[in-house]
This record gives C-alpha cells, structure tokens and sequence, in this order.
C-alpha cells in the first residue's frame, strides 16, 4: 500500500480502532481495548481510552504498524 492507501485504510476502518505509540518510538494500531460511553455521539467529548496490545503487535514504524493491522483485517 502507498500512503494514501494506508489513510484510506484508516479513514474506512477508524471506528474502535487505535494508532498508537510508546515511549521507545515504536507504533502499533489495535482494536482491542474499552472507553467511557460520550453522552452526545454528535459532538466531540472527552474521554478515557484503555487498549490492550500484545508484544508482537508494536513495530518499529507508523507505516509498519498500519500494514500489520490491515493484513490482519483481510
């Protein structure tokens, strides 16, 4: 995928999906995870995010990490 693939990607799977990153530099997109319920689904809102990520999960960069998640969505 180039890059415009890649954020094609995440614009039609964003819902509960997560791109994230450590303190190490190291990115992973996951699914996993929970948050609060926003009172008004319209508006933005504050909120409080959990995810659970798995070791094998983190890669070294964004690009990588957008790829392994898409592979794992086909």
């Amino acid at each position: 995928m180039n890059d415009t693939q890649l954020l094609d990607w995440l614009q039609e799977h964003g819902e509960g999906f997560a791109l994230l990153s450590d303190d190490f530099g190291r990115w992973a997109g996951v699914c996993d995870g929970m948050q609060n319920e926003p009172d008004d689904i319209d508006q933005p809102a504050d909120i409080h995010t959990t995810h659970f990520v798995k070791a094998a999960t983190w890669k070294p960069t964004v690009r990588e990490a957008i790829h392994a998640a898409a592979a794992d969505d086909a």
